[in-house]
Parts: structure tokens; sequence; C-alpha cells
């Protein structure tokens, strides 16, 4: 467990003392009622554990550890990082579906537990679009797929080509099955009509050393992972996949410049809560939230990751989950992906 830098917690005597109640029958709960209503509004009175789905080092925790620094500024309260990192933040997001809706336990997730993983993974202990509260997006970004000087290609089209020689002798890592960035590769070996051997891992760290020592031949992960590696010449830079090329890599091309026209595929982080927490915490975390990402702190962390703000309502957001969850059941149909694959 790791805890942000944080500001000092409020002071006491914060809830306001009742006078004048009867000590009826009637009447016993009425100031047990008045101090929760109380503890609502003062949200949050104590520390809020943030869970992170993927290990320290990671762009994830990186990214939470950003906000969990504003929010606690802002809100006058310890924001703990607690890293429960695992099949892709699949472990994390189990973990928090199951906890108390009241604010105190929230989930920095990403598009693999709440939207890449259950397309894949029908059978997972939660359902992304019933128990998880929405609060706003950190961010959109896009990925890269970078390959090992070794491997013989200098472009995405010759990487084709060298696969369809080799049928299954490319291997490929990624942060966990049925994660966004396992399915951004499936991705485009389905379109490319390739196949590669699938090598998970527990984060992305480990996934990128493996890479670079040569364990590895292709991953497609986060620009700011491998950015370095790329200018260092230790990776070879194949694409990114979102629509338009990344501020981050800007000499590096798209998927659909590079030979799969209409591949798009980014990238999220964001702020749930288990679902059933009170509206009113719900929209305080929003508020501050949205704050946060005007702070030049957050703006930095932004821009250092190539990526373009979020900010959306919890309305929006819950809209753009069953978005993207029917997007990724769609590419698990089509590539007739199973989680025995």
């Amino acid at each position: 467990m790791t805890q942000t830098t944080t500001t000092k917690p409020r002071g006491a005597g914060r809830g306001k003392f009742i006078t004048g109640l009867c000590l009826t029958a009637a009447s016993l709960s009425l100031p047990q009622f008045v101090l929760a209503q109380s503890a609502q509004q003062n949200y949050p009175v104590r520390p809020v554990t943030l869970y992170v789905g993927f290990p320290a080092g990671s762009s994830n925790d990186s990214t939470a550890r950003t906000m969990a620094h504003q929010l606690a500024e802002s809100l006058s309260q310890q924001f703990v990082v607690v890293n429960r990192d695992g099949m892709a933040g699949v472990i994390a997001a189990s973990t928090v579906a199951k906890m108390k809706p009241d604010g105190y336990s929230l989930f920095w997730a990403s598009s693999s537990p709440l939207a890449s993983s259950p397309a894949y993974n029908r059978n997972l202990s939660y359902d992304p679009l019933k128990d998880f509260a929405p609060i706003s997006i950190y961010h959109y970004i896009p990925y890269v797929t970078v390959i090992h000087p070794s491997v013989p290609a200098k472009n995405l089209r010759e990487l084709i080509a060298l696969a369809k020689a080799q049928p299954g002798k490319l291997s490929f890592g990624s942060s966990g099955v049925g994660g966004a960035l396992h399915l951004a590769t499936e991705l485009m070996l389905n379109m490319a009509k390739v196949k590669m051997v699938h090598v998970p891992y527990r984060g992305t760290p480990p996934m990128t050393l493996d890479l670079i020592s040569g364990q590895l031949d292709l991953v497609t992960t986060s620009t700011t992972q491998v950015a370095a590696h790329i200018q260092s010449r230790r990776l070879r830079a194949i694409a990114v996949t979102s629509s338009q090329r990344s501020t981050q890599l800007p000499e590096v091309p798209t998927m659909s410049e590079a030979g799969l026209p209409g591949y798009e595929l980014v990238g999220w982080y964001s702020m749930v809560a288990p679902a059933g927490t009170p509206r009113d915490i719900i929209m305080t975390l929003y508020r501050n939230f949205v704050k946060a990402l005007e702070h030049p702190a957050v703006k930095a962390n932004i821009a250092l990751e190539g990526a373009l703000p979020g900010g959306i309502t919890p309305e929006q957001f819950a809209a753009f989950i069953r978005l993207e969850f029917g997007k990724y059941s769609k590419l698990v149909k089509e590539a007739r992906l199973t989680p025995e694959a």
C-alpha cells in the first residue's frame, strides 16, 4: 500500500450539536439520521482510498496519483492510493464493486476493466454497466505499437508480411488477458489476418522490460511508457492506434496511414465509485475532478501522456462506457476471441 502526498485533514468540530430533542421512542433514531446527513454533506470526513488496477510505475498509476494529490488539496482530506494489480485491472474492479457505496472507496478505472475485459470474458464477478457509479474521465490516450529492433520489419506492411510468412512465430505482450492493450493488438492482427503468440503480464513495466531485452517481439502500449525508448532506438515504433497522430510521437503514422484503413482505438483513464454511492457525493467528486483538470500539474501530466483531457459528466460517462463495451464486444465476436484462446 502506498499513500499520496496530502494536505492536512479537515479540523474537528464539523458536526452540529443537536439540542431540544425529546427522547421519545419515535425520536431516538433522529440524532443518528441527522449526523449521517451531516457527514454526507461534509464529505469527505475521513481518508478516501483510491484503488489502482496496475502496478506502481505504470501510466495508470502515475495519473491516479496526480489526480489523488489534487483531490486531497481541493477537499482537504487524504486520498490514499492502493495498487491492486492483476488481470488488466479486473482484480481491482472486482474489489471495489463489492465495497460499501459511501464515497470512501473509489476505483481509478481504465478501458480494460470497464469495457474490453468484460467484453472478452462475460464470466467476471462484476457488471461494468451496473456495478459502478461513473464520475468522469481523466483523459483519452492513443496507444503505440512498437517492436524490438531485432524484428526485421521497418513498418506495418513489412511486419504483416513477416507475420504471414512465419505464422505463430512472433510474440506480443499485453498488461493482461482481455485488457485494452491485448485487444488493441488483436484488432490489428484480425484486420491484417495474421497470428502471433500472446504473452500476458501483470502490468506494463515488466512487459516493457521484456520487450527491450528481446524476450518479446511486439507490444501495444501507452506512448508514455515507450517514448524515450523509441527516441533512443531501443524500440521501433510501427503505428499509433488513434485516428490522428500523437502529439508526443508526431513522426509515427496512424494504423490507417500505415496500412490498416479504418483502425481506431484509444484508451482512457477515469474515476468510478461503487453503484449506489449517493448522488451528492458523486457530484462533489465530479466538481472537484473537473476543477483538478485545470490545474497546471494535471495539464502537464496529461500533456506528458500525449493525451486529450476528459471532464465529461457522470451521465455522459455512463453512456460512453456502454458505447465502449459495445465496440469491444463486436471486436471479440468478429475476431472469434475466447478466454481460453
